[in-house]
């Protein structure tokens, strides 16, 4: 079984995007995956992103967190990346600005194990007092820390 930490990498959060817009905060979580030894074909994760972004609408919470996903053949297992804008970016179709933005990029033949983990981000989102947190942290670790508690309960 998956745990967060096993997906999301310290490396592959940036607590601080620099991006305004929809389009550059994706580009900029995804720049974080380039490297990663879990991404077969970081163009082809690239481009398959972007296009599903385009089709994805914004599920309305009070969390202002948006998750993008997509099923690719690119990596090679579950592939989770991060991105948190203090003053928040607007989303096309969105009236209130987003803060939390995940990726998520899993292989076709990987079973939904997956979805247990996108869930408990969910969730775990959507509750104020954590949302606050993962907002306020200046520490990766610690917005780990969090993000995976949540995922185990």
């Amino acid at each position: 079984m998956n745990t967060l930490c096993d997906s999301l990498l310290i490396k592959d959060v940036r607590l601080q995007l620099k991006a305004a817009d929809h389009h550059d905060a994706l580009e900029e979580i995804l720049s974080l995956l380039r490297s990663d030894v879990r991404v077969r074909d970081w163009e082809d994760l690239r481009s398959t992103l972007l296009a599903n972004s385009l089709n994805e609408t914004y599920r309305k919470t009070p969390s202002a967190m948006f998750l993008h996903h997509c099923r690719t053949e690119s990596v090679s297992d579950l592939v989770l990346a991060a991105g948190r804008s203090v003053s928040g970016i607007l989303m096309p179709g969105c009236e209130e600005k987003i803060h939390l933005i995940f990726l998520a990029a899993i292989p076709e033949a990987l079973n939904n194990e997956y979805l247990r983990i996108l869930g408990a981000i969910s969730r775990i989102c959507s509750e104020p007092e954590t949302m606050q947190k993962l907002l306020d942290f200046e520490n990766t670790s610690e917005f780990l820390a969090l993000l995976e508690r949540g995922c185990r309960s």
